[in-house]
């Protein structure tokens, strides 16, 4: 019985690291895609993130997300050390901390799709006028978008666990 009542703290603070890990993979994929002005035949500068107002989204989604999940990451691990609840010791602050998976789980998702949407109607749009430097460009966008929809995945899975917690 004693290790079934700490399966589920365990599972949770694992789930929480692979959606951090899943985010901090997003955010530097993101903040990393470059396509330097010397690689197309535009004059402008660099294209970055900054350029397209749904990569900035999947940015700071992604930033938003890695805040959250090391606070979340915090409570678990005080959960696991002192065998209690994770907030004031009632089941209060477990529904609070599922209302705020689920609000983070939505916005991880908004995030993910916002990029993923962008990256496939462009490409389905202007693939055949991209040369190689923009295609790895919404390459690593998509990649960086998929690594959201992944974190959200994981929250997801992480407010099932803590809903069964309270049916216990």
């Amino acid at each position: 019985m004693a290790s079934s009542r700490r399966a589920l703290p365990v599972a949770t603070l694992a789930l929480r690291i692979l959606s951090l890990l899943f985010l901090i993979a997003s955010v530097v994929i993101i903040a990393t895609a470059k396509v330097r002005a010397d690689d197309t035949f535009f004059d402008e500068p660099d294209t970055t993130f900054k350029n397209v107002y749904a990569y900035r989204f999947v940015l700071a989604v992604g930033v938003i997300g890695c805040a959250y999940s090391l606070l979340a990451i915090s409570f678990v691990a005080i959960n696991l050390a002192g065998r209690k609840k994770m907030i004031g010791g009632t089941e209060g602050g477990t529904v609070l901390l599922i209302c705020a998976d689920v609000v983070c789980a939505v916005l991880l998702a908004a995030g993910g799709a916002a990029g993923l949407g962008l990256t496939v109607e462009a490409q389905r749009l202007f693939g055949e006028f991209l040369d190689a430097s923009f295609k790895t460009f919404f390459n690593r966008a998509d990649i960086s978008s998929v690594a959201l929809l992944l974190a959200s995945l994981c929250v997801v899975a992480i407010v099932m666990l803590s809903a069964y917690s309270l049916t216990k």
